[in-house]
């Protein structure tokens, strides 16, 4: 396979316990980089991103969303051992729609890093970073990464103070030969230097996904790459994902939902392969119509009476604005208030 259709897929293991973020409600951190088998810092979903938590809510899958299906057992937890993804029980819950751990932002932020391709893991110089806070026109820092070969993609930059209620910051990277990218839910305390990588989605791979499971790319869709993890930072499996017009309750903003192989090199796959998200606890939500007002959520089965109530819970909830051609890139655990 040409290195234009691979995506090395990493296994984003590095998530905080816990956290959570919210838009209204509660919603978790959000910052899929570079899906593969590296460790991803970690971070906590941002109370200002997440949205108001809920109980639980009969669903249908949406004939629009293949992906979006109702799952036949309850959401598991899971370690990669030894480069294989293992089941290892029931996931922790028990953070579910509780107090966000995130402190109020006080000040400004110096941020350090660099911004490096999602596929390769090569730094992109050249690259422009706007920080935002509550929606992407809200720009609280802006700079444009290195180009010199051997300082290619770094960066430096000061973030500014967040509003009240917001305590999260979000990111758009444009370069050339790359879509626009933007990067949710990131958390840094104020007041202290911070060091942070930020991924950005080349032109190739925002084609080669929808290739691997035989989807055409909408150029004028938004895509979203993201993960889901428990109270414990462990992936979950047996839950699904789709992009909703509003918060907290299920309406489909349309998209079509594939789950990744949970393989060494983790690849998305088509449904009859993974109906539900993997052990990898990896989706993407192919061609989706952009919008200001959009909502990331992941539902699934707590219990095994819940599941045959038929009655799924909203797990994971994240305010995901987007544009048209963007790639979305978020990682989500349990929703906080």
């Amino acid at each position: 396979m040409s290195k234009s259709t691979t995506i090395w897929v990493i296994a984003l293991t590095g998530f905080a316990a816990c956290s959570g973020g919210a838009d209204g409600g509660a919603d978790e951190p959000v910052d899929a980089s570079r899906l593969d088998d590296s460790a991803v810092d970690a971070a906590l979903v941002d109370a200002a991103l997440v949205d108001a938590a809920v109980d639980a809510l009969s669903i249908d899958a949406p004939a629009s969303n293949d992906g979006f299906v109702t799952p036949t057992a309850i959401t598991k937890a899971n370690l990669q051992i030894g480069g294989v993804w293992t089941e290892v029980g029931d996931p922790d819950w028990t953070c579910l729609d509780t107090a966000s751990p995130d402190l109020p932002s006080t000040g400004t932020v110096a941020l350090g890093g660099r911004i490096s391709d999602f596929q390769t893991g090569n730094g992109v110089g050249n690259g422009t970073i706007a920080a935002w806070s509550t929606a992407p026109a809200m720009t609280v820092g802006t700079t444009i990464s290195a180009n010199a070969a051997a300082t290619r993609g770094d960066f430096s930059m000061t973030l500014g103070m967040l509003p009240a209620g917001t305590r999260r910051y979000g990111f758009t990277i444009t370069a050339q030969s790359y879509v626009s990218t933007v990067v949710l839910g990131r958390y840094y305390p104020s007041g202290s230097a911070t060091v942070d990588d930020i991924d950005v989605i080349s032109e190739a791979t925002a084609s080669a996904l929808p290739a691997l499971v035989g989807v055409s790319r909408d150029p004028t869709a938004a895509f979203y790459v993201g993960s889901m993890r428990d109270c414990q930072g462990r992936t979950v499996s047996n839950a699904v994902a789709a992009v909703s017009t509003v918060p907290s309750t299920f309406t489909n903003a349309g998209g079509e939902t594939f789950y990744f192989s949970a393989g060494s090199t983790s690849l998305p796959v088509r449904h009859n392969v993974a109906s539900v998200m993997n052990r990898d606890g990896l989706f993407t939500v192919l061609n989706v119509p952009s919008g200001p007002a959009l909502h990331v959520q992941v539902w699934g089965f707590r219990t095994t009476a819940e599941l045959n109530a038929g009655t799924m819970t909203l797990l994971g909830e994240i305010f995901a604005p987007s544009e048209t051609g963007q790639g979305v890139l978020m990682r989500l655990q349990p929703r906080r208030t």
